[in-house]
């Protein structure tokens, strides 16, 4: 198992991404949802597939939110939140995330929140909240905490 220190945002991308044991799940945990709910789901998906594949350009350009992107770069030296975030990804190993729950904002459904639990070992896993922001009909993810 292999962790760096790095500021906020990648820091979580690593825990999500891999200081944990074990690989990834194919299991799609978006099947579960519908509507809204299941396109918020199926970005945390996509952000798992690329984030196994090494591909922040992919993240950063349509899974995070822009302001999200610039805050990266910002935390990183000037690195751009795709090398950062590629970096990160590759200095870890895989983790296996499930969405437990999706919850729409009752007073703006442009905004929603995800519980996703990530494998963190044989037994064990860790919950984490996703924050999700609607940008042109697309779900992006602004925070995660």
């Amino acid at each position: 198992m292999r962790c760096l220190f790095a500021p906020a945002f990648v820091i979580v991308l690593i825990a999500l991404s891999g200081c944990a044991q074990g690989g990834t799940k194919t299991t799609s945990s978006s099947s579960k949802f519908s509507g809204d709910q299941k396109l918020v789901a199926n970005t945390i998906e996509d952000f798992q597939t690329n984030a196994t594949a090494h591909d922040g350009t992919k993240i950063c350009a349509t899974l995070i939110t822009a302001k999200l992107a610039k805050q990266i770069t910002a935390e990183n030296s000037g690195a751009n939140c795709a090398t950062a975030v590629t970096s990160a990804m590759k200095a870890t190993d895989e983790a296996d995330l499930t969405v437990t729950a999706v919850t729409i904002d009752a007073k703006d459904d442009n905004k929603a929140t995800a519980t996703v639990t990530a494998k963190t070992g044989e037994k064990t896993s860790k919950s984490y909240q996703f924050s999700l922001t609607r940008v042109d009909q697309r779900w992006q993810i602004s925070r995660i905490s």
